[in-house]
């Protein structure tokens, strides 16, 4: 902890807010905006629930294929069957360690030309790159392809809040992007997530379904399925004093990694 958490955290009980709503989830939104260069955030419960946020607001369902990176952790691939879908594992590059562009576009090129030949619909509905261990995928070879085939990219960041592509933040580099606050990472609200995008259409829906797709009636009425999704005050709260020291926390990462490159390097 970085010592202000608590603060946060007493200033929501001296309001009374202890919901999946209140002034600190809003403020925590807000800060995690501004800090990765998206217009709209919608704090969740974890990754993979903003993962699977993402994947249902792409419309992605039964029959689709998915395309995820091999080498990464079960939660990037599993929100993809929770809707039906099926994952199609791209290999890694050596130079990130992440989806290789080439074997990327070999792959859209094989789905395309089986599905042409069975006169089928192309299903390859999404593209879901992973910046593992923090370190960003090649965004620009892998957009320059999505949108060649006009594919959505869903950017998997979970493990890379403060890391930046070309200049720019991770998460902000694809239509949706995830983070992960689970305690593995490089800041934690005990357990939460974040789907972001410059889309506000996306974010609103997003917000609708984490909290149960409650339609705007007097009484309880759902006319799609929803989700508990969405974060707690309280976790938000510990988000805030985290993100006062993200930058001290990549700071020592980096003073880290130095260590062992110096150590190691021959």
């Amino acid at each position: 902890m970085g010592g202000r958490e608590q603060h946060y955290i007493n200033e929501a009980f001296a309001i009374n807010w202890i919901s999946t709503a209140g002034p600190q989830l809003d403020r925590f939104e807000q800060v995690l905006a501004q800090y990765s260069g998206v217009n709209r955030v919608a704090a969740l419960t974890s990754g993979t629930a903003a993962l699977h946020l993402a994947l249902r607001i792409m419309g992605i369902g039964r029959g689709d294929l998915v395309i995820c990176q091999s080498f990464t952790f079960a939660g990037s691939a599993f929100p993809i069957t929770y809707q039906g879908a099926t994952p199609v594992f791209i290999d890694s590059e050596p130079g990130t360690w992440n989806m290789d562009p080439n074997m990327l576009e070999e792959a859209v090129k094989s789905l395309r030309a089986s599905s042409l030949s069975r006169q089928a619909g192309f299903k390859l509905r999404a593209i879901i790159p992973v910046h593992l261990y923090g370190m960003p995928a090649d965004m620009a070879a892998i957009n320059a392809i999505a949108q060649r085939y006009e594919i959505p990219v869903i950017e998997d960041a979970a493990e890379a809040l403060g890391s930046t592509y070309d200049g720019r933040p991770c998460g902000a580099l694809g239509d949706l992007g995830i983070l992960s606050f689970n305690g593995n990472k490089i800041i934690t609200t005990s357990g939460g997530g974040a789907l972001l995008s410059n889309n506000q259409a996306y974010i609103e829906k997003a917000r609708f379904l984490a909290t149960q797709a409650r339609d705007d009636a007097p009484h309880y009425q759902h006319s799609e399925v929803g989700y508990n999704y969405r974060m707690g005050n309280i976790n938000a709260a510990i988000g805030l004093g985290q993100m006062e020291v993200l930058d001290e926390r990549i700071k020592r990462k980096r003073e880290i990694w130095q260590f062992y490159y110096e150590e190691l390097k021959d």
